[in-house]
């Protein structure tokens, strides 16, 4: 699945690439929106930052001083947090609602659209450009993107609560050695749970033509049939995007997450396709059938000699 989903890739890119243009525009103009914030609260996120020590941590991956460095951030961003709620109550939401509201938001919007595009081409090569798959599925995409804004804030919440609580623990053997391994694998985890809950919803949406609802059930239901396999290859996607965070530092997410959605949503209509027994267009000349649905063919064709 995750070859083909490799495959569907360099096949769509000029899909992926308007997605990805996309992907741009959205986070340009919410850090418009975040411009008041910037210069209301950068004097203190500033005076927090001043220990150059802070920073200068993590070019130590293989020194035993990340920990150290993690431990520093964690607590540094919690003091930030209180800071600026405490000079600005009003603007601090209003930053909170749109870095994890209207952007989710209008990302999830994207995600949905280029699925539509993908579905269209899968089931028989058609090409759809980006705002006619936008304008078609419009309505589901919009109750889609709340739902799963709501639903990703819930599971935000989980995490911002499990780091605070390791950032609670002081022990420096703790903090220089098992605070690394702990925050990676907290991290893969609950990321490889939340990729799994919803990596069937926008296909079984898009293919059954149900509502969001109904979709999320039966995504969650298609996963089960591959959950091994989904399980393994999903764990290791993010694997690799957690250690070439924590390798290269925070700074490549700005790359590395758009890719991510990118890839993501190509591998998340292959794994649906797969669970379904459905055949689809991964190249202009060749079509995957599932082994299940050859078999059947094979039958069929016996059954027909016969």
């Amino acid at each position: 699945m995750f070859l083909y989903s490799l495959k569907l890739f360099g096949s769509n890119w000029v899909k992926a690439l308007k997605f990805f243009l996309f992907y741009v525009v959205v986070w340009g103009l919410c850090l418009a929106l975040l411009v008041p914030v910037f210069f209301a609260f950068k004097d203190i996120v500033l005076a927090f930052f001043k220990d150059a020590q802070l920073l200068s941590a993590f070019s130590g991956v293989f020194q035993g001083t990340v920990g150290v460095g993690l431990y520093s951030l964690i607590a540094t961003a919690y003091d930030i947090i209180v800071a600026v709620f405490a000079a600005d109550v009003g603007l601090a939401v209003y930053g909170l609602i749109v870095l994890f509201f209207i952007l989710p938001f209008l990302l999830n919007v994207g995600k949905y659209t280029f699925c539509e595009m993908l579905y269209s081409y899968m089931t028989s090569k058609t090409q759809i450009g980006f705002f006619s798959a936008l304008m078609r599925g419009l309505k589901k995409s919009l109750l889609f993107a709340l739902v799963k804004t709501i639903y990703n804030l819930l599971l935000l919440g989980l995490v911002v609560g499990a780091v605070y609580a390791l950032g609670l623990v002081s022990d420096a053997t703790f903090v220089k050695y098992l605070l690394p391994l702990v925050l990676f694998v907290l991290l893969v985890l609950v990321y490889t749970f939340n990729q799994l809950t919803v990596l069937g919803w926008i296909p079984a949406i898009i293919v059954f033509d149900c509502n969001v609802f109904s979709g999320y059930r039966r995504g969650i239901k298609a996963v089960g049939r591959h959950f091994w396999t989904t399980l393994g290859t999903t764990t290791i996607y993010f694997l690799l995007f957690w250690l070439l965070v924590t390798v290269f530092g925070i700074y490549t997410m700005a790359v590395l997450v758009p890719l991510m959605s990118v890839l993501l949503c190509v591998y998340n209509m292959v794994v649906f396709f797969f669970s379904q027994g459905m055949r689809f267009y991964f190249n202009s000349a060749h079509i995957l059938t599932p082994k299940k649905l050859e078999e059947v063919d094979n039958i069929n064709k016996t059954a027909y000699i016969l």
